[in-house]
């Protein structure tokens, strides 16, 4: 199942994810914490594309003045021969001089505009590129995030799960989010977000990031003792699940989480073997 963004009836999105929307506008919008909505972006981009459009005019009336740098160094060069004969003892003539001096104003000015129409270009063409990351970033985190909900992900753990699987997403030639042909091992290439939590909720390193399922034991699916979610085979730092690997895997990726389960589990730092 998948949530949309924007509904015009919130009578057709199950009641239990009705709370995650409000209402703007006539309208009910997805309300997660961090995430913009495609309108915003489209703003962002709009303005963008019309602020490097005048930029490239610019750099075009420039290019095309139809007067090149050698044209205007040729024009210097044949003024400086032609006045050469009225050169005498003490110089150039005044005539010659103030056409030279003219011809050498005209190229200096030219230069200075070309230099100045080219930086515009390149930072527009930065900010350009910048925020076609972002676009691709933000269509990534809020397909992810409206995913992990519907796959009923803990509230406050999405955040912290989808910014740990997001580079193993990309964006397809159709604009589709899907998992990458080189993504990391045990994920399956070109899969949708759906269905990647789908595969990923049934694995242990993640099931801390779902709530406990009721009346779970000490083996039970839920990866938890007693369906605490905190004290099971799930959790590295219990006894029952203590794994020096996956520790040491799960604190470089998630910090947050892992503290919170060495805390849930009573254990601390220097210790080398479970809590009694």
């Amino acid at each position: 199942m998948s949530l949309e963004a924007v509904v015009e009836n919130i009578e057709k999105v199950p009641a239990e994810l009705r709370p995650f929307y409000k209402e703007v506008d006539g309208r009910h919008v997805l309300d997660v914490a961090g995430v913009k909505t495609q309108a915003d972006f489209d703003n962002y981009a709009e303005a963008l594309k019309k602020r490097y459009a005048d930029n490239a005019a610019d750099l075009a009336r420039a290019s095309n003045s139809g007067v090149s740098r050698d044209d205007i160094m040729a024009h210097i060069e044949e003024a400086m021969k032609k006045f050469a004969p009225a050169v005498t003892a003490g110089g150039k003539t005044a005539a010659g001089q103030a056409e030279g001096g003219e011809l050498a104003q005209k190229l200096h000015d030219l230069e200075r505009n070309l230099a100045a129409v080219t930086t515009k270009l390149e930072t527009v063409t930065k900010e350009r590129d910048a925020a076609l990351g972002t676009s691709r970033s933000t269509t990534i985190n809020n397909a992810l995030t409206q995913a992990a909900t519907a796959a009923g992900v803990r509230p406050e753990g999405i955040q912290n799960l989808v910014a740990l699987i997001s580079d193993n997403f990309e964006l397809s030639a159709d604009g589709q989010v899907v998992t990458k042909l080189e993504a990391g091992k045990g994920i399956t290439p070109n899969q949708s977000p759906q269905d990647f939590f789908g595969q990923i909720g049934r694995a242990k390193e993640f099931r801390m990031f779902w709530p406990a399922s009721k009346g779970a034991g000490a083996d039970g699916d839920s990866g938890a003792a007693g369906g605490s979610g905190d004290l099971g085979k799930g959790n590295p730092w219990t006894k029952a699940g203590w794994n020096v690997t996956n520790q040491t895997k799960l604190f470089r990726e998630n910090k947050a989480e892992a503290e919170r389960l060495m805390k849930a589990a009573g254990f601390k730092p220097g210790m080398t073997s479970p809590a009694k």
